[in-house]
């Protein structure tokens, strides 16, 4: 039996001590290594996160070139806008003044109003509000006669067959507004005795500009430099509406009446009506037409 042991010089050499704790070194590192991969985890995050804030707050707005949208209209594209508000190529965040672009951009006779906003950290986006004709006026420019458009404001902001949408076909023709000589350019602005009546223009054609369609013209008498009187000229007709410079789509549409009313007199027609009072006068036979 004693011969079927086997003795080995490991086995024998090994002591064993009464009382010794059992132990089991690997697993107790394991805790520790995942402790140490944690805090190694957290600090790269750490220093990702700072990294990129840096990017964000400092480098970014400094150095990378902005991405710029463009919200225009036609007859100025994308590049002119960029040229004239001062934004490069290369144009970073910091570098731009969006309150000065807006003032530059203001100053284009196509543009009724500019708004500039920065997106941090690299965006910038510009929004353009075209200038809309109510009137036009036709002026020699260049040896040419020309129609010079003017929006509500009075201002000239196209002159003969400029570039974008043209306005729209039923404009009224307004005369009188300077002397044959005189030489219009882009981005004049009239009178401020004028820019009223041009205002309110504006505001009869919000409301029905199918009215203009019954005036081929609208002229401007002056009595001063500060006061005039319209007289509007009814298409195909020779009978002139006198009327005051403040007009509105009822005061209109009383004289277009008064006119329909002066064309049943067959062959005694009046050559004007006054309306200036609110009653229609007009000198045949003395007759008068009031409410």
């Amino acid at each position: 039996m004693l011969g079927d042991f086997i003795y080995s010089e490991e086995i024998e050499n090994t002591s064993y001590h009464a009382g010794t704790p059992y132990r089991d070194t690997p697993y107790r590192d394991t805790p520790q290594k995942v402790e140490k991969a944690v805090k190694r985890f957290l600090f790269l995050a750490v220093i990702f996160v700072c990294a990129g804030l840096i990017w964000i707050f400092a480098i970014s707005p400094c150095m990378v070139p902005v991405k710029a949208d463009i919200r225009s209209f036609p007859g100025i594209d994308k590049p002119e806008v960029m040229a004239i508000a001062g934004i490069g190529g290369g144009s970073t965040y910091i570098s731009i003044n969006a309150e000065q672009a807006e003032v530059l951009l203001s100053r284009h006779p196509l543009v009724e109003s500019a708004k500039v906003v920065k997106r941090f950290p690299d965006r910038v986006s510009v929004f353009l509000e075209p200038r809309k004709a109510v009137a036009l006026t036709l002026a020699a420019v260049n040896g040419r006669t020309q129609p010079v458009y003017f929006d509500r404001h009075g201002v000239a902001f196209r002159i003969g067959g400029g570039p974008g949408d043209m306005p729209p076909s039923w404009l009224p023709v307004v005369s009188g507004i300077f002397d044959s000589s005189y030489q219009p350019w882009l981005g004049m602005r009239l009178p401020s005795a004028i820019v009223p009546l041009f205002s309110r223009i504006g505001a009869i054609s919000d409301e029905d500009p199918n009215i203009w369609k019954a005036i081929s013209e609208i002229g401007i008498t002056r009595k001063n430099s500060d006061l005039y009187d319209l007289v509007l000229y009814p298409v195909q007709d020779s009978i002139r509406l006198r009327m005051g410079s403040d007009i509105t789509k009822d005061s209109i549409y009383y004289a277009l009446l008064m006119f329909d009313v002066c064309r049943k007199f067959g062959n005694d027609i009046p050559r004007e009506i006054d309306i200036r009072s609110g009653i229609g006068v007009f000198n045949t036979r003395g007759a008068r037409f009031g409410e």
